[in-house]
């Protein structure tokens, strides 16, 4: 990333920062043991053992819910809810589990089934990470997934959809643009899914150069929906501002026509 990895240089956002209520009737985001690939398109499941700890050190967890640790997974994931309609959350460059696990509770309260993950401690390979908490929704019982995140976890969302296979329905991207750090150099490596993508980014974000959520839209072959907001927010703190009804109502309605 020319300017940085995402959100390095901002300062950290602890869960209490993730904690972001559902505005009106709208949902929103929040917050492998092999490499991803394309030579594995159909993304088969492996099942992992949930941990004696039952649970990530971030708070009260209710309802259905299993907590991968790592070792022995790759990454720690955390799965909440039941059912077909999956969602994977990708947190911040700063942040994990704890950080989406407010809006992932909000998920799976409405009905989706959803993976929450850790990136690998001391590893640059985010895509594997990412790919581990697909593979762990799909063992758990998803049919259709919707990869999603924020500046880390949107970039990495992008990037690593096309190699997944056709149970991945689409991508939520706030706040995401290339990244050489995060193995997404170019506009087009984040453009090469042929699914539906909703790019939600402010116009004056202070990670990504002006224009790249229209530049990932204008190389994308497939359906896209760009939210432009004013103002100079990033990623979660996007859906913490003025705009964020905006932004439920936008991914909201995304969830709800593609699972």
């Amino acid at each position: 990333m020319a300017r940085g990895s995402p959100l390095k240089r901002l300062s950290v956002l602890g869960c209490a920062l993730a904690a972001i209520v559902f505005a009106g009737s709208g949902c929103s985001l929040t917050s492998s043991p092999s490499h991803a690939n394309s030579s594995d398109p159909a993304l088969p499941a492996t099942a992992t053992s949930p941990s004696p700890a039952g649970a990530p050190y971030c708070g009260a967890i209710t309802g259905r819910h299993r907590y991968l640790a790592s070792p022995p997974a790759r990454n720690a994931v955390l799965l909440l809810g039941t059912g077909p309609r999956g969602i994977v959350l990708g947190a911040q460059a700063n942040g994990g589990i704890c950080q989406v696990l407010p809006t992932a509770q909000q998920l799976a309260r409405r009905g989706y089934h959803v993976a929450a993950f850790d990136w690998s401690i001391d590893n640059t390979n985010y895509a594997a990470d990412m790919t581990s908490a697909t593979r762990a929704l799909l063992a758990d019982g998803a049919r259709r997934v919707v990869l999603g995140g924020f500046s880390r976890g949107a970039l990495v969302a992008l990037g690593v959809a096309p190699r997944l296979g056709p149970r991945i329905a689409g991508v939520i991207s706030i706040s995401g643009g290339p990244s050489p750090s995060e193995g997404f150099p170019t506009i087009r490596s984040l453009a090469a899914f042929r699914g539906p993508i909703l790019l939600v980014s402010s116009k004056s974000d202070p990670v990504f150069p002006p224009g790249t959520a229209a530049a990932i839209a204008a190389a994308h072959h497939g359906p896209n929906t760009v939210l432009m907001l004013p103002g100079n927010e990033h990623a979660l703190q996007l859906l913490d501002g003025p705009h964020s009804q905006r932004i439920n109502s936008a991914i909201d309605a995304f969830l709800a026509r593609l699972l």
